[in-house]
C-alpha cells in the first residue's frame, strides 16, 4: 500500500513533467533524431538529477521509451500499399461531401482500409444535385488517377503533403468517373457524421449568408461557409479563434446542460453520467477539432474523478488529456490547433496565482485575454509571421460577446427553427448582432497596428519562451511592476533584433515564384537595399454558368506571394514593375494594392490598353501610388540596384512583343527579365543592344515557340534559363523546341513546373540556386 501511495504521489502533480517528456520523445522520432532535439532531452532528463530528484528523472525517462515507441508504430502503420496511375476502386465515404461550385471533394477508405482524398469535377447541375444527397458510409465505384500530393513549392509555405501523411493520407484521388453509388451499414460513426450533416443543411438553408458561417462555426466547428473577407479580419485580428468551438465554449455548453438536467430532477451522479455519454457524440458531431477534444476529454475525467471521489489539481487532468491524446495519435503535437489549445490553456493554469491577484472582473478578464496572447506569440509568429497591437482590446470585447451573447443565441435560434415566430426572430436577432460586429471586425482590420516579424529563427524562439516564462514567474513572486522592467526590456529587445534581423539581412534573393502558369519575380536586395516585384501572376479564369462558380474566389496573391513576403518580413514594395496587360502577369495586381504597400509602379509605354489596365491605372492614383511610364534606354536607379529598360522601342499591335524588358545585375550575375517578348521583339533588342549578355535569362512568353530564338540565345549567351509555366499546362509550355535550343547549348534549365520556385540566393557577388519541386519519393 505504501509503495502504491508513493507511485500515485509521484504522478499526483507531476504529469506536466511527463507531458513535456512526451513531447521531446515525439520531436527526436519526427526530426530523425536531430542533434538539437536530443541535446534538449537529455538536458531535460539532466535537470532531474541535478535536482536530486531521481523518480521523476526514471519516469520521464520511461515515459519518453514509451513516447518513441507510440511513434515507431505510428509509422509503421502510416504505409501505403497503391501506386500512381490509374486507379479503379468500390470506396466507402468517411466525411461529409464538400460541393462547392462544380467541385466535390471528400475522403473515401478503399476495401483496404487506405484512406484517400478525392476532387471530383461536376458535369452537370443534375449531377451536383445528385451528389449532394451523398453522405458518410455510402459506397461508390470510382475511376480516376492516383497522384503524389505536392509538396510545399514555395519556401515557407504551408506543408499540405505532410497534414495528409499526419492524417494517414498518402494520394490525391483525381476522380473521373462515379457509378454505382449504394448505402452501406452506417454504424454509430457515419450515423453521427451524418446528423452532424444534417444540422449544417439546417443552419444553411435558413440563416443568411451574413451569419450561416458564424452560427455553422460555433455550432458545429465548420468554417467552409465563412465570409472570405470576415475571415481575413478575424485572423488579422487574432480573434480568429472565437470562430473555433473552444474550451469556453465547451464549458458553457456543459454548464447550460448540467443545470438544465438538475433543474428538472437528475442527480448529481447521473448528470455526470450523461455528460459522460454526451461528450463523444458532441466530439464527431462539431468535428473532431483539438481545442474540443481537448476541453471535453478534460471534463469527461473531470467527471469520472468526482464519480470516484479523487481529488485532482486541474493541471493534473489537463496532462493527463494531453498525453491521452499524444498516445492514440502522436501526430496531434504538429497541429497548430492542438499546440494553440493546449499552450494557452496551460498558460492560463499555470498563471492561476496571477488571477487570484484582481478582484475587478474587468481586471480578470484583462489578465486571462493578455496572458492567452502572450502564451500564444512564439505559435503565432511561427505559422503566420505577425501579430496586432490591438488583439488585446479585439479580445477583451469579442470574447465575453461571443461567449455570453452570439453563442447562446445561435445555440436558441438553431433549436427553435421550427416554431413560427420565435425562430425566425431569433434568426433576425442574430444576424442584425453579427452584422454590427463584422463591420466594426472589418473596420478594426485597416487599423495599421500589425507588427511583422517574418519567420522567427529557432534562437528567437527560445530566448522568447524563455523570457516569457521568466516574467510570469517574477509577477508571481513579487507581484511588482518593478521587476517586470527588465525582462520586458530583453523581450522588446528581442523582437526589435528579430525585425532589425530581417530589415538589415546581409543575404538578397531573386526568387521566380510558383504562379502557376503565369510571371511573378521578387527580388531583394540585401540591407535592406530594396524590395521589388515584377508581375503578380494571374489564374485564367473561363466563363462558368451559376451553378459552377466557387463560394471563395482563389488570389495567387493571397495564398502564395503576400504570405511568403510576410515570412521574410517584407510588408513594402519600392517598386512593382508589370511587362504587359496580359491577366496572366498581372491579374493579382489589385488585390496586391489591398494587401501591402507599394511605393510605385513602372509600367512600359502603351500599357493601357484594355479595362484590366485602366482599373489598375485608376486604383493607384487612388491610392497614390506613383506610376512611372519606360521605355528602352531608360534607366531605374534604387540605391545599389539598377534597372536597365531594353524594351519596347516603339509600340505594335501585340501586348507581347511590347513587354517590358528589363536588365540588371543582381549578386554578381546579369539577369534579363522577358516577359512575354517574342521573336520580333528580341530581333530589336539585338539590333538596339548588340553587346546585351546576361547570366540567368527569363525566358520569354513561358517557353512558347514564339519566343526564345537562337539569334536571341547566342546573342545574350546565357548560363542559366528560367522558365515560369504551370504544372500540366493547356498550352503546354515549355515547348518542346525552346527546351531543346536550351539542352543545345548546354544551358541549365529551372523550370516552376517541375522544380517549384525557383531561388537565387546571394551575398556579394557570389550566390547558389535553390529550387522546391513539387514531387518527390512517397515517405
Amino acid at each position: 500500500m505504501k509503495a502504491l501511495n508513493k507511485r500515485c504521489l509521484l504522478i499526483k502533480g507531476n504529469l506536466l513533467f511527463y507531458a513535456i517528456a512526451a513531447s521531446l520523445a515525439i520531436l527526436v522520432s519526427r526530426f530523425d533524431f536531430h542533434p538539437l532535439a536530443i541535446i534538449s532531452t537529455c538536458f531535460y532528463l539532466v535537470f532531474f538529477l541535478v535536482k536530486n530528484r531521481l523518480p521523476l528523472f526514471v519516469y520521464c525517462l520511461l515515459t519518453i521509451i514509451t513516447y518513441l515507441g507510440v511513434f515507431h508504430v505510428t509509422e509503421i502503420s502510416n504505409k501505403t500499399s497503391l501506386q500512381g496511375g490509374e486507379y479503379t476502386s468500390i470506396g466507402e465515404i468517411i466525411t461529409i461531401p464538400t460541393i462547392d461550385g462544380n467541385f466535390l471533394t471528400g475522403t473515401i477508405q478503399n476495401p483496404q482500409g487506405e484512406k484517400l482524398v478525392f476532387s471530383y469535377v461536376l458535369k452537370t447541375q443534375n449531377e451536383k444535385h445528385l451528389y449532394k444527397k451523398l453522405e458518410s458510409g455510402n459506397s461508390c465505384t470510382f475511376k480516376g488517377e492516383l497522384q503524389i500530393p505536392k509538396s510545399p513549392t514555395m519556401p515557407n509555405a504551408f506543408n499540405y503533403k505532410q497534414y495528409l501523411y499526419d492524417h494517414h493520407i498518402h494520394w490525391k484521388y483525381q476522380v473521373k468517373e462515379i457509378e454505382n453509388c449504394y448505402s452501406t451499414n452506417r454504424g454509430v460513426m457515419n450515423t453521427l457524421v451524418n446528423l452532424r450533416k444534417s444540422g449544417l443543411n439546417l443552419v444553411e438553408r435558413n440563416f443568411s449568408k451574413t451569419s450561416v458561417g458564424i452560427v455553422q462555426a460555433l455550432i458545429f466547428g465548420e468554417r467552409h461557409l465563412l465570409q472570405e473577407d470576415i475571415e481575413q479580419a478575424y485572423q488579422e485580428l487574432g480573434i480568429v479563434h472565437l470562430l473555433a468551438i473552444s474550451g469556453l465554449h465547451v464549458g458553457l455548453l456543459v454548464g447550460g446542460i448540467y443545470f438544465l438536467l438538475i433543474f428538472f430532477g437528475i442527480t448529481h451522479e447521473k448528470s455526470k453520467i450523461i455528460m459522460i455519454i454526451f461528450l463523444p457524440i458532441y466530439m464527431v458531431l462539431t468535428g473532431g477539432a483539438p481545442s474540443v477534444l481537448r476541453a471535453s476529454m478534460m471534463v469527461i475525467i473531470y467527471f469520472v474523478l468526482q464519480l470516484l471521489k479523487q481529488k485532482v489539481p486541474p493541471l493534473d487532468v489537463i496532462s493527463f488529456t494531453y498525453l491521452c491524446l499524444l498516445f492514440i495519435n502522436p501526430y496531434y503535437l504538429f497541429q497548430i490547433g492542438f499546440q494553440l489549445s493546449f499552450v494557452v490553456s496551460f498558460g492560463l493554469l499555470l498563471s492561476s496565482r496571477i488571477l487570484q491577484y484582481f478582484t475587478s472582473w474587468i481586471l480578470k478578464l484583462t489578465t486571462v485575454s493578455l496572458i492567452a496572447q502572450i502564451c500564444g506569440i512564439p505559435l503565432l509568429l511561427s505559422n503566420f509571421y505577425e501579430f496586432s497591437l490591438i488583439s488585446l482590446p479585439m479580445n477583451m470585447i469579442f470574447v465575453p460577446f461571443y461567449s455570453f451573447i452570439i453563442l447562446p443565441l445561435a445555440i436558441v435560434a438553431t433549436f427553435t427553427l421550427s416554431i413560427p415566430f420565435i425562430g425566425p426572430l431569433f434568426v433576425y436577432l442574430i444576424t442584425s448582432l453579427l452584422e454590427l460586429s463584422h463591420q466594426l471586425v472589418l473596420f478594426a482590420s485597416t487599423i495599421p497596428l500589425t507588427i511583422t516579424t517574418g519567420k522567427p529563427s529557432l534562437i528567437f524562439l527560445f530566448f522568447c519562451i524563455v523570457l516569457l516564462l521568466l516574467l510570469f514567474i517574477r509577477y508571481e513572486k513579487t507581484k511588482k511592476g518593478k521587476t517586470l522592467i527588465l525582462p520586458t526590456m530583453l523581450l522588446l529587445l528581442l523582437f526589435v533584433c528579430q525585425a532589425l534581423g530581417q530589415k538589415m539581412n546581409s543575404v538578397g534573393q531573386v526568387l521566380t515564384v510558383d504562379v502557376g502558369q503565369g510571371d511573378s519575380i521578387f527580388i531583394q536586395q540585401p540591407f535592406n537595399g530594396g524590395t521589388f516585384l515584377i508581375d503578380t501572376g494571374g489564374k485564367v479564369s473561363f466563363p462558368k454558368e451559376e451553378w459552377e462558380k466557387s463560394n471563395r474566389s482563389y488570389s495567387i496573391v493571397k495564398s502564395v506571394t503576400v504570405p511568403y513576403l510576410k515570412s521574410i518580413g517584407v510588408t513594402k514594395l519600392n517598386g512593382l514593375f508589370l511587362t504587359h496587360g496580359d491577366f496572366d502577369h498581372i491579374g493579382e495586381v489589385l488585390t496586391l494594392m489591398d494587401e501591402i504597400k507599394i511605393e510605385q509602379i513602372i509600367i512600359p509605354i502603351g500599357f493601357e490598353r484594355g479595362e484590366l489596365e485602366e482599373n489598375i491605372i485608376n486604383k493607384a492614383f487612388e491610392k497614390g501610388i506613383n506610376i512611372k511610364e519606360v521605355k528602352s534606354g531608360d534607366q531605374l536607379n534604387y540605391k545599389d540596384l539598377s534597372f536597365h529598360v531594353v524594351s519596347p522601342n516603339k509600340l505594335t499591335e501585340s501586348k507581347n512583343n511590347d513587354s517590358l524588358v528589363l536588365w540588371a545585375k543582381i549578386g554578381g550575375l546579369k539577369w534579363v527579365f522577358t516577359g512575354d517578348a517574342e521573336i520580333n521583339s528580341e530581333e530589336l533588342m539585338i539590333k538596339s543592344y548588340p553587346s546585351l549578355k546576361a547570366d540567368v535569362m527569363k525566358v520569354g512568353h513561358h517557353g512558347s515557340k514564339g519566343s526564345t530564338s537562337e539569334k536571341f540565345l547566342d546573342a545574350i549567351d546565357p548560363s542559366y534559363a528560367i522558365v515560369s509555366a504551370g504544372y500540366n499546362n493547356r498550352y503546354q509550355h515549355p515547348h518542346k523546341e525552346v527546351v531543346d535550343k536550351l539542352f543545345k547549348r548546354n544551358i541549365n534549365i529551372l523550370r516552376t513546373d517541375l522544380d517549384g520556385a525557383v531561388l537565387y540566393r546571394y551575398k556579394g557577388n557570389s550566390g547558389t540556386f535553390l529550387t522546391h519541386p513539387p514531387y518527390d519519393e512517397v515517405k
